[in-house]
């Protein structure tokens, strides 16, 4: 018997896997908790994101919402609350049709404004003030395509274009470069699987290894869960929980990360 052709949004999603709705609202939650020896800290943010076709292509407008808390002391910190300044400016990213970030609309405003957040928080002392010129100065000048990586990290967490384009998966090993804080040359190793879960793609990871540092001296074990649930059709995140567990000698860290899209 001949079966039908699949719907053009299916084809399309088998083919780039990203066909998100245009011009309708994907509002997102996204919630983190750091446990460090017992010394708890959350963050959390809403985020709203549109799409339109435009005659140079796909573009998505991205909205942060609220801000509230943060993880971070030092540096860390400082960043945080510069990006907690761009909330309600909308911020408008250049797409390809496979949902990578090509380009920021005004990048050098946005860009500016964010390092310039960084900056001012120097609190009138002469000291801090020198410390953040030191610290700003290099990402000031920092390459164009890292800052579009750094402002589209904003959009692409909520995307899962890859998951759909791979559709379901066997059970199988992997094994992945540590990400920052873990670099200093470590690998981890584990398995991985999607499976279908009635309209969505179900991903899941666990991994392990050592955290190394930079003398390349194992500092302590990292294992870590992540699960995305995937929109099959648009390739849109509509959860995932990410939880990372260093064990060193003398303290264990627990981070997780939740994000969720919420109903219209």
């Amino acid at each position: 018997m001949l079966l039908p052709p699949p719907a053009p949004a299916v084809e399309a999603a088998v083919a780039t896997g990203f066909v998100p709705a245009l011009d309708t609202e994907y509002r997102y939650h996204i919630e983190q908790e750091r446990d460090e020896a017992g010394t708890i800290r959350r963050y959390a943010t809403d985020r709203t994101v549109r799409f339109r076709r435009t005659p140079d292509g796909l573009v998505a407008q991205l909205t942060i919402d609220s801000v509230a808390g943060g993880l971070s002391d030092g540096p860390g910190a400082m960043f945080e609350r510069a990006f907690a300044t761009l909330k309600g400016r909308p911020i408008v990213y250049r797409l390809s049709d496979r949902g990578e970030v090509t380009g920021v609309v005004d990048r050098e405003t946005v860009w500016t404004a964010l390092i310039d957040a960084v900056a001012a928080q120097d609190g009138g002392d002469a000291a801090k003030k020198a410390m953040l010129q030191r610290l700003t100065a290099p990402l000031r000048a920092m390459p164009e395509r890292q800052q579009v990586a750094m402002l589209g990290s904003m959009l692409t967490t909520l995307l899962a274009p890859d998951v759909v384009r791979r559709g379901v998966v066997a059970q199988h090993d992997i094994r992945q470069r540590a990400t920052p804080p873990f670099d200093g040359g470590s690998e981890v190793t584990g398995t991985e699987r999607i499976h279908a879960q009635g309209n969505a793609l179900v991903e899941e990871q666990r991994l392990s290894g050592d955290v190394v540092a930079s003398g390349g001296r194992a500092s302590g074990r990292r294992t870590s869960t992540i699960t995305r649930r995937v929109d099959a059709t648009t390739g849109m995140i509509l959860t995932q929980q990410t939880t990372v567990r260093i064990d060193s000698d003398n303290a264990t860290s627990i981070a997780t990360t939740r994000i969720t899209q919420r109903p219209l």
